[in-house]
């Protein structure tokens, strides 16, 4: 990492993918547009006046090359960025469904995502808090390299977030995916997953008891996205809940990822991410959920995931 990128203090790794967007209703045209868990919450966190870098292997190829610069128009740390000869993975989204609920179709196999090497094992100093995001973070070398810099993190006395955003496409059976996300969580102070998640992880389970068994496992807050209906926010006291303003739904992609990095970059902008996270307030908390809820349904309002420029130390 360059002196330059010291200044970042929060690290996010996890997946970059090439969203092929449907432009009509039929599917006959699509525009590529950047995305995955993984950039989008750099990008959002960026957007709100945080400042990230991020961690991973991008393609050299024309996709990656529009990576590459996003980043730095936005701000974004790329000192540990890899350059890979392989092509970027890229994601198929189907005609939107009701509430402008995408499918992806992810193509992975021989693209970037999956460079032996794509994703650091050690934190870089400077970091004070690491943001792993979806499958990117879970499986594969990028995933058994999360698990690595997860620990590191720890250890340096970072926090440690984990967006568990379920890709039941790229995951091994439950049964398997399971272990492994828990594995992650175990690692995590704030966890996020959104109902469908905890729908395919434990169907049938209200979201209060997975959120405490969670917790159980060493996560600290559990925040659980209902789409319109806002948001939950699962820590040692009584639940926390934020509404979603009410807007024309696009779509939803990338709607989690600034849920997210809206959520981080209050705490950021408060001094609570690391060291202190510790004097974390319900005030501090509840200003972070309504804040997340906020700019994801402003998301949704656009097509792609092109979360708006508000500022986080505003709210």
């Amino acid at each position: 990492m360059s002196a330059r990128d010291l200044c970042h203090a929060i690290l996010v790794v996890g997946e970059a993918i090439g969203d092929f967007i449907p432009r009509d209703p039929d599917g006959r045209h699509y525009e590529a547009v950047l995305g995955g868990s993984g950039f989008n919450a750099a990008l959002a966190l960026a957007r709100f006046g945080a400042k990230p870098a991020y961690a991973g292997a991008l393609s050299t190829d024309a996709l990656g090359r529009r990576f590459r610069a996003a980043l730095l128009a936005e701000g974004i740390g790329t000192g540990l960025v890899r350059d890979s000869a392989l092509p970027t993975a890229v994601a198929i989204v189907s005609p939107l469904g009701p509430g402008g609920v995408p499918e992806f179709g992810l193509h992975l196999e021989g693209t970037a995502h999956v460079e032996p090497e794509g994703t650091p094992r050690q934190m870089p100093p400077g970091v004070v808090h690491l943001h792993a995001a979806s499958f990117g973070a879970t499986i594969g070398p990028s995933g058994e390299a999360a698990g690595d810099l997860a620990a590191s993190a720890r250890h340096a006395g970072a926090t440690v977030s984990y967006d568990v955003n379920i890709r039941a496409s790229v995951l091994p059976e439950r049964d398997r995916a399971i272990p492994l996300i828990e594995a992650r969580i175990s690692q995590s102070d704030i966890v996020k997953a959104s109902l469908d998640d905890l729908a395919w992880l434990h169907l049938g389970e209200p979201a209060e008891d997975v959120a405490r068994r969670w917790q159980g496992l060493g996560a600290r807050l559990v925040l659980v996205t209902q789409g319109p209906d806002g948001a939950i926010c699962y820590g040692p006291e009584t639940p926390l809940t934020a509404s979603a303003p009410s807007v024309i739904v696009a779509d939803t992609v990338g709607a989690g990822d600034t849920f997210i990095g809206g959520f981080l970059a209050v705490l950021a902008a408060r001094g609570r991410l690391g060291v202190g996270f510790a004097d974390v307030t319900r005030g501090d908390l509840q200003s972070a959920l309504a804040f997340a809820c906020a700019v994801a349904a402003d998301a949704c309002a656009r097509p792609g995931c092109d979360p708006p420029r508000r500022r986080a130390n505003q709210a």
